[in-house]
């Protein structure tokens, strides 16, 4: 068992970084009052009756699958202590507790695990005056994230870019009078790398899965800057149920597909913008379809039949790139064994997914890039 104790080296780092972000011109503790502010809205309520309908087929379809499609691993607990008030409003079909539930979305335990939501951050930053500490903890993520984002993008890319819409009760923090949503520089990062990767395909059509997209908030960015793009992501049914909430309100002019609306082929595919179905289905997708295939962290909380079975499948649909990020030390697989066939998949990198504060050096997560070998 390694030690518990930080080398010197690390410590030295922590320090010099720490000190990096208090001295940031944007380290303010004010600012967390006002990113916390209250910002419900009531909207998306038309798409209710579509993802209600959706959502029950694909549970009905889930009870017949192998246990490789069922809940499972380290999901379960979470979704068995958090995500039961939601499922049972959506089996009922009750479409105003949903919209209650959706038009908060950020702040509800429906979305834990699936963005910024910690198990505390009711208690910490929802439930009255937030403490000191909880502040300066909330900060010098934030402000990580924020200047990993601008050694990256520098002023190729402006702030405003960020910006994304006001559902499900957001918060963050206000940066030169702009919000930005807790999670968005992450959630945009990747999606300026898929974006990059497509731009290397000469296809007229874009193509891109994403195996678990939380509540789509890199999928946001993605569909909002790519033209011509069938953007299609699989999740469990209680996830898939959210991400259809807050993609089908940010873009009500895009034709979107659900679980169970049509037979899932070729050129049904083709002819929408977003296609969101249900884990059950990833055995129907079309073969060397998806010019990337895209994972955040989900697939190392899987279990090992259910990892097996995805990246069997990955395999088959993606026709050039496959990008994850992952546990690599503290999961019951890790990322390095995943099982990606070396003869069909060419691994292009693994370097350290920096996004989390003072994780530099000690730290557990990795990006992964693999590129399709011709055959």
């Amino acid at each position: 068992m390694p030690s518990l104790k930080k080398t010197c080296s690390q410590l030295l780092h922590d320090k010099i970084y720490y000190k990096n972000i208090l001295h940031d011109p944007n380290f303010d503790l004010s600012k967390v009052d006002q990113g916390m502010a209250d910002r419900f809205e009531s909207r998306g309520a038309d798409h209710l009756p579509r993802i209600i309908t959706a959502y029950n087929n694909a549970k009905e379809k889930q009870a017949g699958m192998s246990s490789a499609y069922q809940v499972g691993n380290e999901w379960l607990p979470i979704f068995n202590k958090y995500l039961y008030e939601v499922a049972e409003v959506l089996k009922q079909a009750d479409q105003q507790k949903l919209a209650d539930i959706y038009n908060n979305f950020m702040r509800d335990d429906c979305s834990i695990g699936l963005h910024g939501l910690s198990f505390s951050m009711k208690r910490d930053f929802f439930s009255g005056k937030i403490s000191k500490y909880n502040k300066r903890k909330f900060m010098c993520d934030i402000i990580h994230r924020m200047q990993m984002w601008k050694q990256i993008y520098g002023t190729k890319i402006a702030l405003e870019e960020l910006e994304s819409p006001n559902l499900g009760n957001p918060y963050g923090i206000v940066l030169d009078g702009l919000f930005i949503r807790t999670g968005s520089f992450y959630n945009h990062h990747y999606s300026q790398h898929i974006g990059r990767l497509l731009r290397r395909n000469s296809t007229a059509r874009k193509t891109v899965l994403e195996i678990g997209a939380g509540y789509g908030g890199m999928a946001y960015y993605l569909c909002r800057d790519v033209d011509n793009l069938t953007y299609v992501a699989l999740d469990l049914p209680e996830n898939m149920a959210l991400t259809a909430y807050y993609l089908m309100t940010a873009f009500p002019d895009k034709k979107v597909f659900l679980h169970g609306e049509q037979e899932i082929d070729e050129s049904t595919l083709k002819k929408f913008d977003i296609v969101l179905i249900s884990n059950t289905d990833i055995e129907k997708l079309p073969s060397n379809f998806f010019n990337v295939t895209f994972n955040s962290y989900s697939l190392a909380e899987m279990s090992q039949e259910t990892i097996n079975l995805y990246i069997q499948q990955i395999m088959r649909v993606c026709n050039q790139y496959f990008l994850h990020v992952n546990h690599n030390k503290n999961s019951e697989t890790i990322a390095d064994h995943f099982g990606i066939d070396e003869s069909r998949f060419n691994l292009l990198y693994q370097t350290p997914a920096l996004w989390n504060f003072g994780r530099n050096i000690h730290m557990d997560e990795y990006e992964y890039l693999y590129q399709k070998i011709p055959t």
